[in-house]
């Protein structure tokens, strides 16, 4: 989780400066190009697992609003938006993932879950306040409130793939899917490429393998062991990482509020991961805010079951041997 959040809160100083010589849709064609290439070599030597065709629809709408339409609004928006602000704004994601989480996926986030999401909310929103230079237009805003939507969805369409495709797996096709709709701004790409400065060519190298690559690597992890509600709220810690990278690479130090938003924003992060100590009755609740564990209760019970059986059986050989024993010893 704390990799996830620093390698995506890298994504935004990376993206300002990249804009000074790339525009929007350049971005996101070079971005799922490097990706795509990076991950070649795991398809020719078999790592990436074949995509199945009831999965198609699921994989390309995942690649379409996680890698398309959050990459173009995210950077459209961020050409009128401070980078700290666009952060915040980006943290709402959460909030649309726990709506669609309980009505797609039937998930129960729980009531640790939900104060978890507000306390870090409201983090949020203090550091969207207080930690920028000027904020930024509200078409810019509204562009980057969208982007975090399209998230939100990709999340959902995602989660149910991770239990045949792995992370690597998701990445790929969803680079690929997300880069057919942008073939079209290719030549574009390709002049801009060639015109751009170092510095800002490596920034969009570094938006490819590391905030794409790498960051979903890690993030497929963390979706695949909690359930999507719970696992995005890692996003409220990509501000706060985001506004200390700002600091350290732009110079842009955040204030005292900002500072103070952050902490909240962590604060609500440790809410929402609590976990009550389970109870010793086998129907044991859910932990609230995390994973279900309905499957892993049910496979506790059927194990200690199967363990009752076999000491049953074993107590009742170890009689039936001692019961022979006697009576050997009584006929002789």
């Amino acid at each position: 989780m704390a990799a996830t959040a620093l390698l995506w809160g890298s994504a935004f100083p990376a993206i300002r400066i990249a804009l000074e010589g790339y525009s929007p849709t350049a971005m996101a064609v070079l971005r799922l190009v490097f990706a795509v290439v990076l991950l070649l070599p795991c398809v020719l030597t078999g790592r990436i697992s074949r995509l199945r065709r009831g999965d198609l629809l699921r994989m390309a709408g995942f690649g379409v609003t996680g890698m398309t339409a959050y990459q173009l609004l995210l950077y459209a928006g961020e050409r009128h938006v401070e980078g700290g602000t666009a952060a915040m704004l980006v943290a709402t994601s959460p909030v649309f993932a726990t709506a669609l989480g309980m009505l797609v996926l039937r998930e129960r986030p729980g009531a640790w879950g939900v104060a978890g999401l507000v306390v870090a909310l409201c983090g949020a929103l203090v550091v969207a306040t207080a930690g920028g230079d000027g904020g930024g237009s509200y078409s810019g805003m509204a562009m980057i409130v969208l982007a975090a939507a399209a998230q939100a969805t990709s999340f959902i369409l995602q989660k149910p793939l991770l239990r045949r495709y792995s992370g690597m797996d998701c990445i790929f096709y969803g680079s690929l899917f997300g880069l057919v709709p942008l073939l079209v701004f290719t030549p574009d790409a390709a002049t801009q490429l060639v015109a751009a400065d170092w510095q800002q060519t490596a920034a969009v190298v570094w938006l490819g393998l590391a905030c794409t690559v790498l960051a979903f690597c890690t993030w497929s992890r963390v979706l695949a062991a909690a359930t999507a509600s719970t696992s995005s709220l890692v996003l409220y810690a990509v501000p706060v990482a985001a506004l200390a990278l700002d600091a350290a690479l732009l110079g842009a130090v955040p204030g005292l509020m900002a500072g103070v938003g952050g902490l909240i924003v962590l604060a609500g992060v440790a809410l929402a991961a609590f976990r009550r100590p389970a109870p010793t009755t086998p129907s044991r609740a859910v932990a609230c805010g995390g994973p279900s564990t309905d499957a892993a209760d049910a496979t506790a019970d059927v194990d200690a079951t199967a363990d009752a059986r076999v000491d049953a059986a074993a107590d009742a050989a170890e009689r039936e041997a001692v019961a022979a024993g006697a009576r050997g010893s009584s006929d002789r």
